[in-house]
């Protein structure tokens, strides 16, 4: 925990007394740690550390970073999606559209873009945790 400046002194930790001098403060830092601080870890930190068992499974890099997926059936990418604590795995996009490609020019796509758009708003806007959000950012 860092000792940072506060009105008045030094302090260390989010609690206690005020120092009014820096090496007093580190003092007290070095009696905390000797007799057994740790800093606690939460979830986050924990995520930090190590990979993610859905990110493993799916094979993607990280949070919110889809990838292409042209070996599975149905659905052309996946993304791993942390919301709050939750962990959602979702696979989006038809293996195949017609969307964005150098044989579907943006001129030619247009009216095909906007009844996508127009057909999936509502679920569009649900974030990021809906197939409908993602395949509107990957694929369209």
């Amino acid at each position: 925990m860092p000792i940072r400046k506060v009105k008045g002194g030094y302090k260390w930790g989010s609690k206690g007394k005020v120092y009014r001098n820096r090496k007093d403060a580190e003092r007290q830092a070095a009696a905390a740690y000797a007799s057994g601080y740790k800093k606690s870890m939460d979830w986050f930190d924990t995520l930090k550390r190590e990979k993610h068992p859905a990110l493993k499974r799916a094979g993607v890099s990280g949070f919110s970073k889809p990838k292409r997926t042209p070996n599975h059936p149905t659905k052309s990418h996946i993304v791993v999606v942390r919301d709050g604590k939750k962990v959602k795995t979702i696979r989006f996009g038809q293996q195949g559209a017609d969307t964005v490609t150098e044989k579907n020019p943006k001129g030619k796509r247009k009216k095909k873009q906007a009844s996508f758009k127009a057909r999936h708003a509502k679920n569009i806007k649900r974030g990021k945790t809906s197939a409908a959000y993602w395949a509107n950012k990957v694929k369209w």
